[in-house]
């Protein structure tokens, strides 16, 4: 489908297309709770695999499309490193960003819980009782809820970074969006490429 549209509209609209398409899907990734269900990652999943399959057609053709057949093999695995490469950089540096966003909001997380909040006062006295029902001693047991506490709040820190980092991404897809002026025009002369 995308190689059809490709031939009518021509690399700059479908990179467009691709570009907004997958803006929207990690923006739409960007707002995930910690109550997340099966559709919330399905269906941004699904524009996101639309969006890059529109970008990876519309640049790969219109790289190839002023390179000699000859050189297309040379060309193809130049391309191929260098997608390589800074998509393993992008990566990287999405990976640290998701672990330096943990602990930051983890700690903003924890310094607005405290044992003076009534529901946090409820929430560990609840989970202590419970376990003290089940036949453990008090002081495990306050030290347990203290530690469910902590991984609640850990949950949520997680969720918040991984919304930031979705929502940098999607940022970074905007950016990207005048860049599209740069590539060519149609791209392949008589659809060699596209036929490969």
């Amino acid at each position: 489908i995308g190689g059809l549209i490709y031939r009518r509209v021509g690399a700059r609209a479908l990179a467009t297309t691709g570009l907004l398409v997958s803006a929207y899907s990690f923006w739409s990734l960007s707002h995930l709770t910690s109550n997340l269900g099966f559709w919330d990652i399905f269906l941004p999943q699904v524009w996101q695999g639309v969006g890059f399959s529109l970008i990876f057609l519309a640049l790969s053709t219109a790289a190839f499309s002023t390179i000699p057949r000859p050189q297309i093999t040379g060309a193809s695995g130049l391309y191929n490193v260098v997608r390589q490469v800074f998509g393993s950089i992008g990566i990287a540096v999405a990976a640290t960003q998701l672990t330096v966003g943990v602990h930051r909001y983890h700690s903003i997380l924890a310094e607005r819980v405290s044992v003076y909040d009534p529901a946090t006062r409820s929430m560990l006295g609840a989970a202590a009782a419970a376990m003290r029902r089940s036949g453990v001693d008090g002081f495990t047991a306050t030290m347990r809820a203290l530690k469910l506490l902590d991984l609640r709040v850990l949950r949520q820190a997680t969720v918040l970074a991984y919304n930031h980092v979705f929502w940098l991404v999607a940022v970074l897809f905007a950016i990207a969006l005048p860049l599209v002026l740069l590539v060519r025009g149609r791209g392949a002369p008589s659809g060699e490429i596209m036929a490969e």
